[in-house]
């Protein structure tokens, strides 16, 4: 359960609790609205900063959850309205209350004020040169929204934009946006707009990634090449593409279908379309077998997946609401490769196993990590850490917390020099093996060690 474990690590940056014992109160909402300015997070409701489980009652919970969505789309109280949808959950037989909030590729403000997060605290933006810096830092993180004031409609083409209307209509007969004229089109997914920094209007870079004609991408991009290699009954086939992302949505597959299966070819399509940088020369291949599915692209520094476009992957039925795309917080700009492995026979667990390993050019060593669950995390172990064993590496954690009670996460991070989750893992691991517990809030807590592992740093 997501919240026992967010309770179990206690308050963070990303991870705020609160109570509500007396109601939704404003700082929820400044809290989301932070949120979704700044990394993303999650909110758990019914919790109060101790990890001390109050809950609601089962009855009031529908009402909750309407009057949060109501907020979130109400114009009146967040610009731009967004859509959420929080999650119940029972902790201690009591229900509580799980709002993830993702970035967003927009500036949002909460009735007029905008509030990012700085460290655990709701901060609210109000130099305009602060508020700017903001907008611009959007514009960066997801260069698809990037206007391009010259590229025109006649550098689009006609039946890509029918087709996905077509693709619209096919998932929702009645999509408003299924009947409209091309322009009107745009102008509603919001593939045109203006650049408040300098004013111009213009296309967005992702109408000519959608519906680009061939010259048009080529004149845009430094490469936007997929080479595709599978091997299936001991053959290889190939398969090279430079297109727009409708078209290698479709073709990546049908051409991954035969090695990996339906279902696990559109999920890994759908996680690379969405990771991808596309500004960037750095060329994409794709290499699959029955066992495995490896990608290798570019990715670039603070995009975490891509909303605006994940958005309309969903409308059109290329990827999954239910699904989480995109990359995690703790990668850097650089070379990302994303593998797909099947478990090992004998395991439960049926989906992949996803690891990612991004190479950056500012660091000398690759960040990499399991982005699944999997039954032991020791097999997964990846290049994050290398200097230690996973349970050297757990042993160092624990010396930390003998010589300061109060060490944090972060310092943790940096005299390890690896990743958060890494980290958090580990924790979670010896809390479950009894080795150590934490008393108090993140903020305020302290770490406590028990039993063997209290012996075991004395021996050492």
């Amino acid at each position: 359960m997501i919240a026992q474990k967010l309770i179990t690590v206690g308050e963070n940056e990303n991870t705020v609790f609160r109570s509500c014992k007396d109601g939704i109160h404003t700082n929820v909402f400044e809290t989301i609205c932070a949120f979704l300015n700044t990394r993303g997070g999650t909110l758990l409701l019914g919790v109060d900063e101790s990890g001390e489980v109050y809950g609601f009652k089962e009855r009031a919970i529908p009402d909750i959850i309407q009057a949060l969505k109501m907020a979130t789309q109400n114009a009146d109280t967040f610009q731009p309205p967004f859509e959420m949808e929080p999650v119940r959950e029972i902790v201690d037989g009591k229900y509580v209350l799980v709002l993830n909030v993702p970035e967003s590729a927009n500036v949002h403000a909460l009735r007029g004020k905008v509030f990012v997060r700085r460290g655990t605290e709701n901060i609210r933006v109000e130099r305009k040169e602060e508020l700017t810096r903001l907008y611009v830092q959007k514009q960066e993180i997801y260069t698809e929204r990037k206007i391009y004031p010259f590229m025109r409609e006649n550098d689009l083409s006609d039946s890509l934009i029918e087709r996905a209307k077509a693709l619209l209509l096919m998932k929702n007969e009645e999509h408003p946006f299924g009947r409209l004229e091309n322009h009107a089109l745009l102008k509603e997914m919001n593939l045109s707009g203006i650049n408040y920094e300098t004013g111009e209007r213009g296309l967005r870079l992702l109408a000519g990634l959608l519906f680009g004609k061939d010259m048009t991408l080529r004149n845009l991009f430094a490469n936007t090449a997929v080479t595709c290699e599978r091997q299936v009954d001991g053959e290889t086939q190939r398969l090279n593409m430079e297109t727009n992302l409708l078209d290698e949505a479709e073709k990546l597959i049908r051409f991954l279908q035969p090695a990996a299966g339906e279902e696990t070819a559109k999920a890994f399509v759908s996680e690379f379309l969405l990771s991808r940088e596309y500004t960037s020369a750095y060329p994409a291949k794709i290499t699959a077998s029955s066992q495995k599915l490896v990608a290798e692209f570019a990715v670039s520094m603070g995009r975490f997946g891509n909303p605006m476009l994940k958005k309309y992957f969903c409308e059109f039925g290329i990827a999954s609401e239910e699904d989480s795309y995109g990359l995690t917080k703790e990668e850097h700009d650089g070379i990302c490769r994303m593998t797909w492995q099947k478990e090992k026979s004998g395991k439960t667990r049926q989906e992949p196993v996803k690891e990612i390993v991004v190479k950056t050019p500012l660091a000398a060593e690759n960040r990499a990590f399991s982005k699944t669950d999997v039954s032991d995390p020791q097999e997964k172990e990846s290049a994050d850490g290398e200097r230690f064993t996973p349970q050297e590496r757990q042993m160092q954690i624990l010396k930390m917390m003998a010589e300061n009670e109060r060490i944090t996460i972060s310092a943790m991070v940096q005299e390890l020099q690896v990743t958060k989750r890494t980290i958090l893992r580990d924790i979670d691991k010896m809390k479950k093996q009894g080795w150590l517990k934490r008393e108090g809030s993140e903020k305020n807590g302290r770490w406590i060690l028990l039993g063997e592992a209290k012996e075991q740093v004395k021996q050492d």
